[in-house]
């Protein structure tokens, strides 16, 4: 029995959980909420359902996912590339805590201004409005405006900023010149098909080799 079996009973107050069959999109969100939590059938579908809206339809590259389902079984998401992450191999059960780290990895390994420079675009396409970001601490604490960043910088330079931040100063790569010399060596020209395919062209590569060489 797992630990957590016991507030997960009482939460259901020990009701008996009643599974749906063919949890869809359209499925009616049930009057008897404790009964649908107290399935396990009905977690594993639900999150079925979802990994299949992220993967299908929300983004092609989702940032942070606490686990998978695979064969119905729930996975812990360990893995960037084909590269085991040291920091997320962990036994916590509970998501609540098991997101914080993954969090703290993402933030870790990308420049979080430059990632949501990118990522902000695809938000205003869903309606979003504003969106800020909160930097230093204590008195020098300030919010940054990435709405209004994108608006100067334009739509082309704001989504190769993450390209050339990655290409540059990654934790997880080799530094290369100075942010100064990235943003300035014209990033659009040379990084605006770079990395939005699946596979690389030897054209692509050819010109951010070009670019590294300018900066």
């Amino acid at each position: 029995m797992s630990l957590k079996d016991g507030e997960r009973l009482w939460r259901g107050d020990e009701a008996t959980g009643i599974a749906i069959i063919d949890t869809g999109r359209d499925t009616p969100i049930p009057q008897q909420l404790n009964k649908f939590w107290s399935s396990e059938e009905n977690k594993r579908n639900l999150q079925l359902l979802v990994c299949d809206i992220v993967c299908n339809d929300v983004c092609a590259n989702p940032i942070i996912a606490s686990s998978v389902v695979s064969d119905n079984e729930a996975l812990p998401a360990i893995k960037f590339g084909n590269e085991v992450i040291p920091e997320l191999l962990n036994l916590i059960e509970e998501a609540d805590v098991r997101v914080v780290a993954h969090v703290e990895w993402a933030a870790r390994i990308t420049d979080s201004f430059a990632l949501l420079l990118y990522l902000t675009l695809y938000f205003q396409t869903l309606g979003m409005k504003e969106i800020w970001q909160q930097y230093c601490t204590g008195k020098k604490r300030r919010k940054l405006p990435l709405h209004q960043a994108i608006s100067r910088l334009g739509t082309p330079l704001a989504k190769t900023m993450i390209k050339a931040h990655i290409l540059t100063d990654d934790d997880c790569m080799s530094k290369v010149g100075t942010k100064h010399a990235a943003v300035t060596s014209d990033p659009v020209q040379f990084l605006m098909n770079f990395g939005e395919t699946d596979t690389l062209s030897e054209q692509d590569e050819a010109l951010a080799e070009k670019y590294l060489v300018r900066v």
